[in-house]
């Protein structure tokens, strides 16, 4: 049975590492879902592990596959936030709230000369 349940759980390893290698080009969703399935099987994992402790072995090396997927879907992250940060409507949008900052602070400016507080 703990064999049957470490393939599937083996199977579905792979098959988030495929699914990991095709996501440089996906929304965060679907990075957000793999690393909601992964943590999911970690603790399935887990849950597998302790009911069986005889096979530590097994459970070390998909230890370090978990980690191994956990670390290219981090990588993959950094990669997309960097890709959206280098986009074309990002930096245009950063200008656009950096001018309307400006002529706030103009505006209040403004406001304070010639209407002044009573602090």
């Amino acid at each position: 049975m703990f064999c049957n349940r470490r393939a599937l759980l083996q199977e579905q390893v792979d098959r988030l590492q495929i699914q990991l290698n095709s996501t440089t080009s996906a929304p965060n969703v679907q990075v957000k879902k793999l690393m909601e399935e992964i943590d999911s099987l970690q603790k399935e994992l887990s849950q597998c592990q302790i009911g069986n402790a005889a096979v530590p072995e097994d459970y070390v090396s998909t230890k370090h596959q978990l980690l191994a997927v956990q670390s290219q879907l981090e990588k993959t992250q950094d990669e997309l936030d960097k890709k959206f940060s280098e986009t074309t409507q990002y930096n245009n949008m950063k200008k656009m709230l950096a001018k309307k900052n400006e002529q706030l602070k103009d505006i209040r400016s403004r406001l304070r000369k010639y209407e002044p507080t009573d602090d």
